[in-house]
């Protein structure tokens, strides 16, 4: 039986029988896991274990072992959105700088392949795009994302525009979307990213005080009801 698990990083000892996987994330999720975090890893002696999950972590229900090496990593959706929002903002400020030399270099050139000099670019292009799906799955349904999605769209528009040009070998016109349609929907989506940003730590400042509130009083909620 499972004697130990080790919890992002710390070693948590077992108190109660454990004899398969699917036993132990049970008992972690409702023993160890906060309300508004959840099991994003899961590794079985050094190997990745593949999960779904429905709001619940659910798992095969592996034998375990005394000697059974099991490491979970729980984290909270908001924590993994501030740190995609400042990997995107990051990426997106970036992005819009440096776009002016590399669609010089693009009008110029006479090849019949992308220059590689900017292939580093088209790239980022592609990742700015994965890290915007991403980033606005784990928004907050208080977080107004009405602008954000619309730089998406805007910016998924000129990704394909770009593309085309690219296959065709038409750098001139590779040249006008970065500069025409890229340039200035990035900029504006690292502005606003740092203002959903912002909205974010207000939400867990009001989470934070809130629940401050409620371990200070916690027959306030129950005596404002009555």
């Amino acid at each position: 039986m499972l004697k130990r698990i080790t919890l992002n990083g710390r070693r948590v000892p077992v108190p109660v029988p454990i004899r398969d996987l699917s036993e132990a994330v049970q008992w972690v999720q409702k023993h160890l896991v906060r309300p508004d975090h959840h099991i994003t890893r899961i590794e079985l002696n050094g190997s990745d274990v593949e999960f779904s999950s429905d709001g619940e972590c659910h798992v095969d229900a592996i034998d375990l072992s005394e000697g059974s090496d099991l490491r979970i990593k729980v984290d909270s959706p908001h924590e993994i959105c501030i740190q995609t929002l400042d990997v995107l903002r990051n990426l997106s400020s970036v992005v819009g700088r440096n776009l002016k030399p590399i669609a010089v270099q693009l009008w110029e050139h006479k090849g019949l392949k992308l220059p590689p000099e900017s292939a580093s670019v088209f790239e980022d292009f592609g990742l700015m795009q994965e890290l915007l799906d991403h980033v606005l799955l784990l928004l907050d349904k208080r977080v107004d994302a009405t602008n954000v999605c619309s730089l998406q769209s805007a910016l998924n528009k000129a990704f394909t525009a770009l593309n085309y040009a690219v296959q065709t070998a038409d750098w001139k016109a590779a040249a006008k979307v970065l500069l025409n349609q890229i340039e200035t929907p990035a900029s504006e989506l690292a502005n606003e990213l740092t203002s959903v940003e912002k909205v974010i730590f207000e939400i867990l400042a009001d989470r934070s005080g809130s629940n401050d509130r409620s371990r200070k009083h916690p027959g306030a909620t129950s005596a404002s009801a009555r």
